[in-house]
């Protein structure tokens, strides 16, 4: 191997590390320490401790005490990425006319490897709502409306491991499987206090020009705003747009 194969081999491990420890942010570990950051990439403290230090002089880390957080220079790039993702733009009048004619949160959802990623909020209108923090919020598929919809028309693959989140999540291989079949017979789906207790929503597919789903409209808000007998016909308000 020639020394320039070697500094390009070590460049591109860098790289990979890098972008490893910016996925390994979430909204449960907003703020990581250099000793966590080691443990997840497997490589020596030190190692880890400059590269920390590298994509904070970049922009993409910032220090927070002993720990680092996500930059601003990550904010930039997502809003960039968001104004070029075709489907938001298109959805924007359509939520727009969801969020006045519900006054609740409504949320724009897209397939993110074997789970979902929340790409576009309107908030609640109400002082009491569900609305904040979703964008850019990942969550599993088969305890929310979106996610259901994603995996009902084939965009996500079903999960092998159904985690519990309250004591209605669906936790079944079977009753997933009866769950996405009302989803595609109705052309929504319902979720009551699956992913939280109080929160309920419903979702409907997003289809591009093919007829291939593509994404996930979703209104969600309290459930006592959002009881059970209401939620067929938010389903198939949502389902219209």
């Amino acid at each position: 191997m020639t020394e320039h194969e070697v500094a390009a081999g070590a460049t591109y491990q860098s790289a990979e590390r890098a972008l490893a420890l910016l996925a390994s942010f979430d909204e449960s570990r907003a703020e990581i320490g250099v000793s966590e950051m080691a443990k997840s990439l497997g490589v020596h403290k030190s190692t880890a401790s400059r590269l920390a230090a590298a994509l904070e002089r970049a922009g993409f880390l910032a220090r927070a005490g002993k720990h680092y957080r996500l930059g601003v220079e990550l904010i930039r790039l997502g809003t960039l990425a968001l104004r070029s993702f075709d489907v938001v733009a298109t959805m924007q009048p359509a939520m727009e006319q969801l969020s006045q004619q519900t006054s609740e949160t409504v949320n724009l959802a897209v397939p993110d490897g074997d789970g979902i990623l929340n790409v576009a909020e309107l908030p609640s209108t109400y002082i009491l709502s569900c609305s904040g923090g979703w964008t850019g919020r990942r969550t599993k598929p088969h305890a929310v409306a979106n996610g259901k919809v994603l995996l009902a028309y084939g965009v996500i693959p079903i999960p092998r491991q159904l985690e519990r989140y309250t004591e209605h999540t669906i936790t079944t291989p079977a009753a997933l499987h009866d769950e996405l079949a009302a989803v595609r017979r109705n052309g929504y789906a319902t979720a009551t206090a699956e992913l939280e207790e109080g929160l309920a929503a419903v979702a409907a597919p997003v289809f591009d020009g093919t007829g291939t789903c593509v994404a996930a409209l979703s209104v969600s808000g309290p459930a006592y705003r959002m009881p059970p007998e209401l939620l067929d016909e938010l389903g198939r308000l949502c389902a219209a747009h």
